[in-house]
């Protein structure tokens, strides 16, 4: 089965506890030169493996950041960027041709920047203009570097005093991922292993992934992300009680079609009685439609374990998928081929 991993992808999936620990030392002691007072908005700017670092520290801090804040992925930034703005530009290979397009147009407009790259371009417009730049370690797939990435940007808000301290909460994260990875490595798993169990259920299927609390939603948009870029398969994704405004209407298609399909709901303690509610009618709908679903539960006590442990759980599903499909999950043909073709065509 594993013979597919010609490049030994699941080296990235168990070295990610030690992600965790390097990054908490990069970030540490960095002080960015931001008067935090004078901010009245939050952008952080990225693409693909990058911007989805800044979907989750948004959704996790949804409550304790008090400023209006935003992820950006496209080459322009809004309007309403200025030098109030605190603008956290995101790219693993600091090459990333959107985000420094965006990057140069905020420097235009005066705004506060702060860079995280392992280098490229970024860190060099960073270094020329004289902005705080947080250098992380290269080498890796970008979606396969989300310890490198989060951290620091949780770090930068907590340094600025944006948030309360995360010491604790960070603790007992570090110590549940390193557990979750020893569960789902196949060397010690036992056969008891969530994520393999979970691959193997989607198998020759179309997973959608559903979540009831808002900073889980960016945690279903990971899980679907690792499915396309690991399994090199179709995957969906949705959040309640929005889907029961539309989506839940797709499942009275024709069953032909829809006995392709998987639901995955990600459950939280933090789901409001009303959305346990609407889970529960929407799980007798899906039964009735003779819907295949599943549950997977969050583990920990601080939001933020309980975010990377179904963080973890997915990337690791995703990679025995993989297996089960018969492929290297590095590859990423596709892509490849587009940022080639648009190499030979710049403006």
């Amino acid at each position: 089965m594993y013979d597919y991993d010609r490049s030994n992808f699941i080296a990235f999936l168990k070295e990610f506890p030690s992600q965790i620990d390097e990054a908490l030392q990069i970030v540490r002691g960095i002080q960015p030169q931001v008067e935090v007072d004078s901010i009245s908005n939050v952008i952080i700017t990225g693409m693909g493996g990058s911007a989805i670092a800044g979907d989750l520290i948004l959704g996790y801090l949804h409550e304790d950041l008090k400023l209006p804040a935003i992820v950006n992925r496209n080459y322009h930034i809004p309007q309403f960027v200025n030098h109030n703005t605190l603008f956290i530009a995101v790219s693993y290979s600091g090459d990333t041709e959107e985000t420094l397009s965006s990057v140069r147009a905020a420097v235009e407009k005066s705004a506060r920047v702060i860079g995280i790259s392992s280098g490229g371009e970024l860190e060099k417009i960073c270094r020329d203009h004289q902005l705080t730049h947080i250098k992380i370690p290269g080498g890796l797939p970008p979606r396969q570097a989300l310890g490198y990435l989060f951290f620091p940007l949780l770090g930068i808000f907590e340094n600025l005093g944006m948030i309360p301290g995360q010491t604790e909460q960070i603790e007992e994260t570090r110590v549940l991922v390193r557990n979750l990875v020893s569960r789902y490595s196949p060397e010690t798993s036992f056969g008891n292993n969530l994520a393999n169990h979970i691959a193997q259920s989607i198998y020759h299927a179309i997973p959608v992934i559903y979540a009831g609390v808002p900073y889980l939603a960016p945690v279903t948009v990971r899980w679907r992300n690792q499915f396309n870029e690991n399994s090199k398969a179709m995957a969906f994704s949705n959040l309640f009680p929005e889907l029961n405004h539309n989506e839940i209407m797709g499942w009275e298609g024709l069953e032909g079609v829809n006995k392709h399909f998987r639901v995955i709901m990600l459950r939280d303690q933090e789901e409001n009685p009303r959305i346990r509610q609407r889970i529960e009618i929407t799980k007798d709908i899906l039964r009735k439609k003779h819907i295949l679903f599943g549950e997977i539960y969050s583990e920990g006590h601080s939001r933020l374990a309980r975010l990377f442990s179904l963080i973890v759980t997915g990337d690791w599903a995703s990679y025995y998928w993989a297996m089960l499909n018969e492929i290297d999950p590095i590859k990423i043909d596709s892509i490849d081929l587009l940022k080639q073709r648009l190499s030979e065509v710049r403006p």
